[in-house]
């Protein structure tokens, strides 16, 4: 947890400056002593509650008026991956490549790097924003996780894409592929759709009616969250 906070008090000193307080170390110990009621008061992990706090100010600075087109996740965020997807968006996640193999990645697809590790956090080259990257706490859920990410870079919500390697869907009719469709699912379902990377086939059953459903609620910062960031900045 001590990196963690080393990382978001680097981070509101950087966008408090960037934002022209007249005390950006005083304004970020603030900041973190209205975490730590936040939390208490919403039972919220500590981590968790910098994060949403963090994306508040970054919207506030202007840092997610960059609309990211393609993601790159660490080894720990295949789930999110295939979440990212179904929400619209690209994203790659490769578990054999270690962190500088990721960072590498991020770079050359000029994509914005996820991670639950703080210590990347640490390397300059994303210290530096040369590549652009989220820290994401690992022990909340998959769909907190993209909450924060959408609220970071306040993104809006797409038609899915691929969940198993993000390429873009196309309808197809299901007379062109019976073979592939189950005998129950033929008989309740009409619309298909068709990955032509992975060619994997597509049918919105419950599963993906459950996720999707999941997508379209996803929490934004809380009325709380943007009084803090606005009272610091009066």
């Amino acid at each position: 947890m001590a990196r963690v906070q080393t990382y978001f008090e680097n981070r509101f000193r950087a966008l408090f400056t960037k934002l022209g307080v007249a005390d950006p170390e005083k304004s970020a110990r603030i900041l973190f002593d209205r975490a730590s009621e936040l939390s208490r008061e919403q039972r919220m992990p500590m981590s968790l509650t910098l994060a949403r706090l963090h994306a508040s100010l970054r919207q506030r600075a202007g840092e997610s008026r960059r609309k990211p087109e393609q993601f790159v996740c660490d080894a720990g965020l295949g789930g999110l991956a295939r979440w990212i997807r179904a929400a619209g968006y690209e994203a790659s996640w490769n578990p054999e490549l270690d962190d500088a193999g990721v960072i590498r990645e991020a770079k050359g697809l000029h994509a914005t790097l996820l991670t639950t590790d703080s210590m990347m956090m640490e390397r300059g080259i994303l210290r530096d924003g040369l590549v652009p990257s989220i820290w994401l706490p690992s022990t909340v859920s998959i769909a907190e996780q993209l909450s924060l990410v959408f609220d970071e870079m306040a993104l809006p919500l797409r038609p899915s894409r691929c969940m198993k390697c993000g390429g873009e869907l196309k309808p197809v009719k299901k007379e062109l592929l019976r073979e592939r469709i189950p005998p129950r699912t033929w008989k309740w379902r009409d619309e298909y759709f068709l990955c032509p990377r992975c060619v994997q086939l597509f049918w919105h059953g419950t599963h993906w009616q459950k996720i999707r459903s999941e997508l379209e609620t996803l929490g934004r910062s809380s009325e709380r969250e943007s009084r803090i960031i606005t009272a610091l900045l009066e």
